[in-house]
C-alpha cells in the first residue's frame, strides 16, 4: 500500500484494531482483566484509539518521530500516575502483533520501524522536569507571581498584576515573551507532572485569553509596515492561544493582522487571502491529525494563481519536536515561538 492507503486503513478501521489491541493487551497482562472495570476499559480504548492516530499520520509523512515523541510524553503522564514502564512496552507490543495479522510482509515491515522507533525512545526517555520559566528569564519572578495566581485560580489579581506591570512601564511585547509564553509552556508541563488538574489548565489558557484582551489597546498602533498577515489554526484546534500570541506580537510590529482562530473553512481562508491581500499566511499546528489538513490548506493556496505570492509559516509543538516537517508539507517557513514568527514573517516576504 501507498502511505495514504496505510494511513486510511488504520484510521478506517480504528474501532476493531481497537478492540484486537485490548485482546491482546489483556492476553500479554492477564492481571489487567482484575484490575480494570467498564471506565478503565474504555479509558483504554480511548488512549488506544490516539495511539493509532498518531502512529496513522506519522506512517502518512514518514516521521518516526511524530510517533515515538509522543511515546516520551505519554511516558512521563503515566510515570507521573504511577503506572509503570512495562504496560507501554507490552501495549507496542500488542499493537504490533494485531498488525502483523492485518497486514502483507512488506507493510508491516515499513509500520514495524515506527514501532521499534518509539520502543528505543523508551530506553532512555525524556524526563520532563525542567520548568520552562528559566533562571534566565529576566522576568522570572513576574512570570512566577503570575503562574501562581492562575494555578490558584485568582482571576482578577492575576489580570490586575498584568495590567499593573504594563502601567508601570514594562513593554506589552515582554509581557508576551517573558509572561504569558513560559507560563502557559509551564501549565501544560505540570499538567504533565500531574501537579495541576486539566480544570487548572484549562482556567490558566481562558484567564490568559482576558488579560490578553484587556492589552489590546496598547497593541495597536500607528506604526505601519504595510503588510497583512492571516493567522489560523486548522480544525478544530483547541490549542489557539499560541498563534493568537503570534497575531498580537505581529500587529504590535507594524503588521496589518486577521486572526481567524480555528475550524474556519478553507475556502473562506483562500478568500479572505485574496480579497484582503495577504502577504503572510501563519497556521498553528499542535496534533498530527492536522497535519494532513494543514498540507491541504497549503496546497490550495500554491494550486491558485491569485496567490502565487503567499508566504506561509507555520508553528506549533510538532513541527519543534520534528526537524524538517514544515518543508515536508509545504511551508515557506517555520518559527518555534511567537517572538521567532514575527521574525520569519519579516524574512520570508
Amino acid at each position: 500500500m501507498k502511505r495514504t492507503q496505510l494511513k486510511e486503513f488504520i484510521l478506517n478501521n480504528r474501532e476493531s484494531l481497537i478492540e484486537k489491541i485490548m485482546e491482546q493487551q489483556m492476553k500479554l497482562m492477564p492481571e489487567l482483566k482484575d484490575k480494570y472495570n467498564s471506565a478503565m476499559n474504555e479509558k483504554s480504548r480511548s488512549d488506544i484509539s490516539h495511539n493509532l492516530n498518531y502512529l496513522a499520520q506519522a506512517v502518512l509523512v514518514d516521521e518516526k518521530s511524530i510517533f515515538s515523541n509522543y511515546y516520551n510524553w505519554l511516558y512521563t503522564v503515566l510515570k507521573e500516575r504511577g503506572i509503570g514502564l512495562e504496560l507501554l512496552r507490552k501495549h507496542l507490543l500488542a499493537i504490533e502483533n494485531v498488525f502483523k495479522l492485518e497486514f502483507n510482509q512488506k507493510d508491516f515491515k515499513l509500520i514495524k520501524r515506527f514501532l521499534d522507533e518509539a520502543e528505543q525512545s523508551l530506553e532512555n526517555p525524556q524526563i520532563h522536569y525542567q520548568s520552562f520559566i528559566k533562571e534566565g528569564n529576566l522576568m522570572q519572578q513576574e512570570a512566577e507571581n503570575y503562574l501562581s495566581y492562575l494555578i490558584n485560580m485568582e482571576k482578577d489579581k492575576a489580570v490586575k498584576y498584568i495590567l499593573n506591570l504594563v502601567d508601570n512601564g514594562t513593554a506589552v511585547e515582554d509581557i508576551y515573551l517573558k509572561i504569558f509564553q513560559p507560563v502557559q509552556y509551564e501549565i501544560g508541563r505540570l499538567w504533565q507532572l500531574n501537579q495541576i488538574s486539566i480544570a487548572q489548565e484549562h482556567y490558566g489558557t481562558s484567564v490568559t485569553q482576558l488579560a490578553m484582551s484587556q492589552l489590546y489597546p496598547n497593541i495597536f498602533t500607528s506604526f505601519q509596515k504595510g503588510k497583512k498577515a492571516l493567522t489560523t489554526c486548522i480544525g478544530d484546534e483547541l490549542h489557539e492561544l499560541g498563534i493568537r500570541m503570534v497575531a498580537d506580537l505581529l500587529e504590535l510590529n507594524g503588521w496589518d493582522t486577521i486572526h481567524l482562530g480555528s475550524n474556519t473553512p478553507v475556502l473562506e481562508i483562500l478568500q479572505i487571502i485574496e480579497e484582503k491581500n495577504i502577504d503572510v499566511l501563519a497556521i498553528s499546528v499542535t496534533l498530527p491529525n492536522q497535519l494532513e489538513e494543514s498540507k491541504s490548506l497549503i496546497s490550495a493556496v500554491r494550486e491558485n494563481d491569485g496567490l502565487s505570492r503567499v508566504q506561509i509559516m507555520v508553528g506549533g509543538r510538532l513541527f519543534i519536536q520534528n526537524n524538517d516537517l514544515w518543508q515536508k508539507i509545504g511551508a515557506d517557513g517555520f518559527a518555534s515561538d511567537a517572538k521567532e514568527a514575527v521574525k520569519v514573517a519579516d524574512s520570508i516576504l
